[in-house]
């Protein structure tokens, strides 16, 4: 390798070094972990049970970030003490990335015999067209059936 070769290579090493840090790509998804600070959480509901003993409940979590809604299940079940933690959290796939750009109002949750349904209106930023948003989660830790339905 020459003299000018060796420059360019090391000129471009500290260039992706100094500017590759902050790329994103489109579409990444917004794991639970960004939403450790609780003012960005605005809906939180225990909805349901699980498991054989009905020992364990579902939790709901509502967040809005960066213009947009965010939302997650957690499998909550009781620990020694009988404090609440989380088993299982799945993240909405659907939902939760930084370019889907959808906020979801008029938040609900409901139990059924398999697991919960959550419903939401959803408006989204890429047309004007409202959707009703259905969630059926469960039984088992993760699983989860999204929809979408066109109200207009």
């Amino acid at each position: 390798m020459n003299a000018a070769s060796a420059i360019r290579t090391r000129l471009l090493a500290a260039l992706l070094a100094v500017c590759g840090g902050g790329a994103h790509a489109l579409g990444a998804d917004i794991t639970y972990e960004n939403f450790k600070t609780p003012d960005a959480v605005n809906w939180v509901q225990l909805c349901g049970t699980w498991d054989n003993d009905h020992q364990g409940v579902y939790r709901v979590i509502h967040a809005e970030q960066f213009a947009q809604s965010f939302l997650y299940v957690q499998w909550m079940k009781r620990d020694a003490e009988g404090s609440l933690q989380a088993a299982h959290t799945v993240s909405i796939a659907e939902l939760d990335n930084d370019h889907a750009e959808i906020g979801l109002s008029e938040l609900t949750c409901r139990a059924t015999p398999r697991g919960i349904v959550v419903t939401a209106k959803a408006s989204s930023g890429h047309d004007d067209k409202l959707r009703r948003v259905t969630i059926e989660v469960g039984p088992r830790p993760g699983q989860y059936l999204f929809r979408a339905q066109r109200t207009r």
